[in-house]
């Protein structure tokens, strides 16, 4: 079962307690070191998650976009959220609030075990952030990167594109870069014919499996 479906099956598990809700572009759904928050299933829009540097600068940990359920790491654990939400757009989503999915969790064991195969999937996210991130040299994160983008049930033979999710100074911070690094990555994979520039943050991808190898993603 990929990650998509078993989202909307852990969305459908929870419907019956979830409310509508909708954030503007810019609004906080919550800070770091907030106790209290919301489990998100965003319906529509994008949110960053970000945590801030002594020194005041964002870093970017994650980037959710529409049928992403995120947010209930804290809710598990009874700790504060380590990190900033942001919504990126205007967004919809379905939210339940973190003393109403306690009592939910003490009556309907299925949302716990629906909640536990999805922090399952969020670990192995971070396994593959963390190889990407180790990875020596700027080139093997940005192909790491741009692959990651790519629907995992893409065929290599259909024409393939991808766009970035935010501003591509906002994603090379997400992988540890500076701007410069990110463009320099990337006009190396168009040099080598393995992707193409269509407009703004838009590529297409020539070569899948030239891709894969340059970013050496570990399939397992």
């Amino acid at each position: 079962m990929d990650i998509m479906q078993l989202t909307q099956e852990t969305h459908k598990t929870l419907a019956p307690y979830l409310m509508p809700r909708s954030f503007r572009k810019g609004q906080l759904l919550w800070s770091e070191g907030d106790t209290d928050g919301l489990l998100v299933y965003l319906k529509s829009g994008r949110v960053k998650i970000y945590r801030l540097l002594p020194t005041g600068k964002a870093v970017i940990l994650f980037i959710f976009d529409a049928g992403t359920l995120f947010g209930f790491m804290p809710f598990l654990d009874d700790r504060p959220y380590p990190a900033y939400a942001q919504a990126l757009v205007d967004c919809e989503a379905d939210v339940m609030h973190r003393s109403e999915l306690r009592q939910v969790l003490q009556k309907d064991p299925e949302v716990a075990l629906a909640l536990i195969k999805q922090l399952s999937v969020r670990l192995r996210d971070a396994f593959d952030t963390i190889e990407r991130l180790s990875s020596r040299g700027a080139n093997p994160k940005v192909a790491s990167a741009i692959y990651g983008l790519v629907a995992e049930d893409t065929h290599p033979d259909n024409l393939i594109f991808v766009s970035l999710p935010v501003a591509s100074h906002e994603f090379a911070q997400s992988l540890g870069l500076t701007p410069e690094s990110f463009s320099r990555g990337i006009s190396t994979l168009v040099e080598q014919r393995i992707l193409k520039r269509l407009k703004k943050n838009r590529f297409q991808i020539l070569d899948l499996s030239r891709l894969q190898k340059a970013a050496s993603v570990a399939i397992w």
